[in-house]
């Protein structure tokens, strides 16, 4: 079996659907030799082999360069990785290897992405059309190893932002070569069954011009900087990630205790422990950048300054959006939420969008009046779009001690019991505001989040359901994906804004 893609397994689809072909395969063969340069110290090596061992298989590097083809035998799984397909094929060619990976096709999986699927083609031709600089090796006969009659383009959406006239030169190699290529972007790819079966993102939203591989985000401090849940899974099965919130110098956060359990839910007043910006983008990043998902950095502050500063030293990274924490004090207002007026609302927000060159983000506080109105500021202040609904304040008293059970005395209501508020919440603010809304607030199950996208959101966020079951993304999508199979539904951007009131 032969699975082609853009960019690895970097989506659930393509995870469940590798994992029918896995057999009983123990061990998988990861390829490197698509990067001559860097080998197996190539950044996505990490992350694939994640990905496989998601599977269920132990992962061993291989090396067509230092390593007899015939030994790749062994493995029930083969993934050959991205990097240069020039220098790729060469080395294949050099050592034998076609008739082996023909062998693995006929008998276990390959999976081929970027270069490696390129070379499993009939040819290699299409990338001189892109990449032909890559050809160091002088590679004259583009013939490819002939696995398969499909050819397909990787990368495409981020080859199209990258060169306006991506599509002019695909169709242009279409017409002279008279074929089809197989447009994929990242976490997308082709099962070559009997027939050809394509794999596409159904679960695909886009929010401020951000395309989410699934509406799934974790929401921030629920997730930390991703490295622990990093253990459990590959973080790629998320649409992204809202780090831990980030503030323009280091905070040691409140005092204990800062976190008790609720009926149905939790009390946190953490205060925002975190790093720094600076550690943020030295540290946590450049990890982050390799892990496959989306990254949007949670900002906050207690003067203006101090949001325009942490933005302007995220504008040159790889975050890919910017969500402004407004649920914080003011200390030029008294202390007073920059989030519980409308002024407050427009006044922050329009002060970062001068210094926030990433789309933008704002998350809304519920314990307002009228959150919707909150929505309609940031809105006209520039925001791209709006993240509803943070904690509801709350308290619990130990009555033994007659004291509350946070030191803070107050904090953040979260958890299940929040459903019903946020839904009306995102429901309201959808009849206002013409920005995509991301909903959150409570979602733990796959019924949940449908819930919230008839609301009105456009993806979702979830948070506390992670303390009690980290597995609840993988189980909420696949939820997802059979309800949209029993209900006929191509894309989940269907389901946005569905709700029928009475």
């Amino acid at each position: 079996m032969i699975l082609l893609c853009s960019n690895g397994l970097t989506s659930h689809e393509l995870l469940r659907e590798a994992q029918k072909y896995v057999g009983h395969a123990q061990k998988a063969a990861l390829v490197v030799t698509a990067d001559p340069q860097y080998k197996e110290k190539n950044y996505h090596v990490e992350r694939c082999c994640k990905q496989l061992s998601y599977l269920g298989l132990e992962t061993e590097i291989f090396d067509f360069d230092t390593q007899p083809a015939e030994a790749l035998l062994q493995y029930g799984v083969v993934e050959l990785i991205g990097g240069n397909p020039y220098y790729l094929l060469h080395s294949i060619r050099q050592h034998n290897g076609g008739d082996v990976l023909r062998r693995i096709a006929e008998q276990g999986l390959l999976i081929g992405w970027s270069a490696g699927a390129l070379v499993l083609e009939q040819t290699i031709g299409l990338i001189d059309r892109y990449l032909p600089d890559l050809n160091f090796v002088g590679l004259q006969d583009r013939a490819g190893l002939g696995l398969t009659d499909i050819q397909i383009l990787p990368h495409y959406s981020k080859l199209q932002k990258q060169d306006a006239s991506t599509e002019e030169k695909c169709r242009q190699y279409e017409t002279e070569n008279h074929c089809a290529v197989l447009r994929l972007d990242d976490g997308e790819g082709v099962l070559l069954e009997k027939e050809p079966r394509v794999i596409r993102l159904s679960m695909k939203v886009q929010v401020a011009g951000v395309d989410f591989a699934n509406p799934l985000i974790a929401a921030s401090g629920t997730f930390g900087f991703g490295r622990e849940y990093g253990e459990l899974y590959p973080l790629s099965v998320l649409g992204g990630i809202s780090c831990k919130g980030i503030t323009i110098k280091e905070r040691p956060g409140n005092p204990p205790p800062r976190v008790t359990e609720t009926p149905g839910g939790m009390l946190n007043a953490v205060g925002l422990q975190n790093p720094g910006v600076d550690h943020f983008v030295q540290e946590d990043l450049p990890w982050l950048s390799k892990q496959g998902t989306r990254i949007v950095a949670n900002v906050a502050g207690n003067a203006p300054e101090d949001y325009c500063a942490t933005v302007e030293k995220l504008n040159d990274t790889c975050v890919d959006m910017v969500e402004l924490n407004i649920s914080c004090p003011n200390v030029k207002q008294g202390g007073v939420q920059f989030g519980t007026t409308p002024e407050g609302v427009f006044g922050i927000t329009s002060e970062v969008r001068k210094h926030c060159k990433k789309p933008l983000m704002v998350k809304l506080s519920p314990n307002v009046t009228d959150i919707s109105e909150m929505a309609l500021a940031a809105e006209a202040a520039g925001a791209d779009a709006v993240s509803l609904i943070n904690t509801l304040t709350g308290m619990r008293i130990d009555i033994r001690t007659r004291r509350p059970i946070i030191h803070n005395n107050t904090g953040g209501l979260s958890g299940p019991a929040l459903l019903p508020v946020a839904l009306r919440m995102v429901w309201q603010t959808a009849q206002k505001v013409k920005i995509p809304i991301v909903g959150l607030g409570g979602i733990s199950t796959w019924q949940d989040a449908v819930e919230m996208l008839l609301a009105g959101a456009t993806a979702l966020q979830i948070g506390t359901v992670l303390f009690t079951d980290p597995y609840a993304p993988q189980k909420i999508l696949e939820g997802l994906l059979k309800f949209m199979h029993e209900q006929g539904i191509q894309s989940l951007s269907e389901l946005t804004g569905g709700i029928r009131p009475w």
